[in-house]
């Protein structure tokens, strides 16, 4: 009984499905809507890109302005001492700070006992000096006894040798008279040059010696000061000579000088060269000050990128080129310095390349993007912070 009854409601139900047959109404399986629209959701999903932004590879003018520091310096000076001793100091005529002329007095040594030596000098000149005359009246007497057979051969050359001694004589004691008469005139120390006086080392009444460590007096030659700039040698490879620059003082005051002197050799521990930066003539600067310099620095134009954009790999920087269908491919480059936000593209693309500015180390080489140029960047970005307020 039981079984006729299932057999019964199975017919039915088969019948019940001709009937929707008939009429042109097909019943959907439970699971096969939801199915259709996962589907609709991933085809979208493919079909949208990631709008990304993207920069490009260009020419620019990076100007540095280039800062050093260092101490005034003295730009030639004369050192001004003196090779006698034992004279005491009888004058001295300036100062530290003075200004003093080419040939200027600066002091004097009591030169009293050299003129007491020149004299006594001087007489024994005039005495070998007769004698010398003496001797050269008997050799003449001599030769002319010995023109008369009145006088050997052996006693003129024997007046002949003494005639010679006595001017030799004479010539030394001359020598020595005009070596006295050259330290007479070294008494007074003059100026070299003129300048300023910077050191002065000497007082009334010290004894002067000569060989001393420390000069006498030391002077600024026409008083000129510059500045010994210390920079590092990529900096110093971006300076030329004549090239202009502006010292600062620790006062406020500031010059206008140019590049005198470029160092041909960077010190090997700090990896600092110098610049010596001329100064025109001031009070104001003073040997051994502190003051900072400031240069424009290179003026050329360069291939750079955003440093930014770079993406470091194990084999090197590398930036992800943007080509005409959106699609990112990897291009290794060479860099240079940095400058600021831009940094220097020494071998890699083209000017004109686009790359992506952001993002590129979480993006895989043959993704699709939509590009974002600069502007259009700055202005989905305004529009974005619209929407969010």
């Amino acid at each position: 009984m039981h079984s006729r009854n299932l057999m019964k409601t199975g017919v039915g139900v088969v019948a019940l499905s001709l009937a929707l047959g008939a009429c042109g109404q097909k019943p959907a399986p439970a699971a096969e809507a939801p199915q259709g629209e996962a589907t609709q959701a991933a085809r979208a999903t493919e079909g949208s890109e990631q709008s990304m932004r993207v920069t490009r590879i260009e020419r620019r003018s990076l100007s540095e302005e280039i800062v050093a520091t260092g101490r005034l310096v003295v730009r030639e000076e004369a050192a001004v001492g003196s090779e006698l001793s034992g004279f005491r100091v009888a004058e001295v005529y300036v100062d530290e700070g003075d200004q003093v002329e080419k040939g200027a007095r600066l002091a004097r040594l009591d030169g009293a006992l050299l003129q007491a030596q020149i004299a006594q000098a001087e007489a024994t000149m005039a005495t070998q000096a007769a004698t010398a005359e003496f001797k050269e009246s008997q050799l003449a007497r001599a030769e002319s006894l010995g023109e008369a057979g009145a006088m050997s051969a052996e006693m003129i050359e024997m007046r002949r040798m003494e005639a010679a001694q006595a001017r030799a004589a004479v010539n030394a004691s001359e020598a020595a008279v005009n070596e006295m008469r050259v330290r007479q005139s070294r008494m007074t120390l003059r100026a070299p040059v003129a300048g300023v006086i910077l050191e002065r080392n000497l007082r009334p009444g010290e004894i002067a010696t000569a060989g001393s460590m420390a000069p006498y007096f030391r002077i600024a030659r026409e008083g000129l000061v510059e500045l010994d700039a210390e920079l590092p040698d990529i900096q110093l490879a971006h300076l030329e000579v004549g090239e202009k620059a502006f010292v600062s003082l620790p006062t406020g005051e500031v010059f206008e000088g140019e590049i005198r002197f470029l160092s041909p050799r960077v010190d090997e521990r700090t990896g600092l060269g110098s610049a010596r930066i001329e100064l025109p003539y001031d009070e104001a600067l003073r040997a051994g000050s502190f003051a900072e310099a400031r240069f424009a620095g290179n003026q050329d134009e360069i291939l750079t990128v955003l440093a930014g954009a770079v993406r470091y790999e194990a084999g090197g920087p590398v930036l992800m080129r943007v080509d005409e269908n959106n699609v990112l491919q990897r291009a290794p480059v060479k860099l240079g310095e940095r400058i600021g936000e831009y940094v220097q593209v020494v071998e890699g693309p083209p000017a004109g390349t686009r790359v992506l500015a952001t993002g590129a180390a979480f993006q895989l080489e043959g993704d699709v993007i939509q590009p974002v140029e600069n502007d259009e960047a700055r202005g989905v970005a305004n529009v974005g912070q619209a929407g969010q307020q």
